[in-house]
């Protein structure tokens, strides 16, 4: 299945994901400064409210993946939560209510996500975040000016 493209949203999101999973949730100052210069390598200006929001992500990522890091085959599952975050979002255009929160869970679920409370409430953080990425000026504007517009 072709990936559909949502400017480059989707490959921050899942660079995210890929980093926490490659890293076993344990990085330091070296990996995330080259981490940050991947996202810069995108074309995006990574400045002090980009760099908060990526943080951000990581470190609710990474709660996930420590939390669920014994579940069979957590990688696919990092990955799973990076596709499914942007393909709901997208699809939502950044709101939703609580019944599209228990859809967006029961497609994690069936991808393998594992549901505890705190697991839970990790996604929860991984989605909101990735909103807020989502609706980032230097993001939105790249995404415009290829002509992805999230008015669309």
């Amino acid at each position: 299945m072709a990936k559909k493209s949502t400017g480059q949203f989707d490959d921050i999101i899942e660079s995210a994901a890929k980093f926490v999973e490659q890293q076993k949730g344990i990085w330091d100052h070296t990996a995330w400064t080259d981490f940050l210069s991947g996202i810069s390598k995108m074309g995006f200006d990574v400045d002090s409210e980009m760099k908060a929001y990526l943080g951000s992500l990581l470190e609710s990522m990474k709660k996930y993946y420590t939390a669920a890091s014994a579940t069979d085959g957590i990688s696919s599952t990092m990955k799973g939560i990076a596709e499914d975050t942007v393909t709901f979002i997208t699809k939502t255009k950044g709101s939703w209510d609580h019944s599209g929160w228990e859809e967006y869970l029961k497609d994690m679920q069936k991808k393998g996500a594992e549901l505890s409370e705190e697991t839970t409430k990790y996604l929860g953080s991984v989605l909101e975040i990735s909103k807020e990425l989502y609706f980032l000026p230097s993001l939105a504007s790249k995404m415009m000016s290829k002509g992805l517009s999230k008015k669309s």
